[in-house]
């Protein structure tokens, strides 16, 4: 009996030494499981990509009214106008704001500033002008770059010449292809050339309030190379006192034209008060 019970003893103390070491294997456990959960979160999700917010790209790719697009007007639903060289030549107005208002459909003027060199230029209720700080809905393009000023989108309509124009396109309607503030309209401007308009001319005219005004032209081209320079020069005293008012404008263009090319450069001077 007393082997028997030492025998039982000992395994009894086995066991409980045992169960000590499966406890404390477990504790080391728990703890390491515990210590690997602690460190383990950041490590996941900075892997993950699901955390990181990414915008997807979006690519916007527009059109400005440049000459070589060639879309059919009959293409276009809307009321386009379009205007010759021919027709302002004619009508010897004082600038291209006064043609738009005697010739175009919808277009009216007004000198908020009291001079006819710096008027608003409204097109069904939507307003090009020189005012800074007016709300402007028109957008103004002269050979495919737009001329609204990048302060407040006015439009200088002094400083574009009259004898340069080779046509005009007036465009209703709110296009987004024709950038910022083109609420009303658009009026796209195209610049003459050596290939078109080769030759020397010059004209000189007057009028009430002591107008005088003159301009030249004088354009040639080689065989794939052409040039063009015009000049405008316009004096008044005004319609009321002390309103005098001087335009000296000059345009130069050069262009290099074959049948897969057609590169231009041009340059607008303006001494005008």
């Amino acid at each position: 009996m007393r082997r028997h019970t030492r025998e039982y003893t000992a395994n009894a103390s086995q066991e409980s030494l045992s169960g000590g070491i499966m406890r404390f294997s477990g504790s080391c456990a728990a703890a390491v499981v515990t210590f690997s959960f602690v460190i383990a979160p950041p490590s996941a999700l900075a892997d993950n990509p699901a955390t990181a917010l990414e915008a997807p790209k979006v690519e916007v790719v527009g059109t400005t009214p440049l000459p070589a697009l060639g879309l059919p007007k009959s293409k276009v639903p809307a009321n386009i106008q379009i205007i010759g060289s021919g027709e302002l030549d004619t009508q010897r107005t004082s600038d291209v704001t006064e043609f738009l208002e005697t010739n175009t459909a919808s277009v009216n003027m007004n000198s908020a500033q009291g001079n006819v060199f710096q008027p608003d230029v409204n097109f069904r209720g939507f307003t090009a002008s020189h005012l800074l700080g007016l709300p402007q809905g028109l957008s103004v393009f002269q050979d495919g770059v737009r001329v609204n000023e990048s302060f407040g989108d006015a439009v200088s309509w002094d400083l574009i010449p009259q004898s340069a124009i080779s046509s005009m396109t007036v465009m209703p309607g709110s296009n987004p292809q024709f950038g910022l503030n083109t609420l009303g309209g658009s009026i796209a401007i195209n610049t003459k050339s050596g290939f078109q308009y080769p030759g020397f001319t010059a004209s000189t005219w007057g009028g009430s309030w002591g107008r005088k005004a003159g301009n030249f032209e004088w354009g040639g081209h080689g065989e794939k190379v052409d040039y063009f320079l015009t000049g405008n020069y316009l004096d008044e005293d005004g319609w009321r006192d002390y309103s005098p008012s001087r335009i000296q404008n000059l345009f130069g263009k050069v262009g290099y034209q074959d049948g897969a090319t057609d590169f231009d450069l041009s340059i607008t001077a303006a001494n005008n008060r």
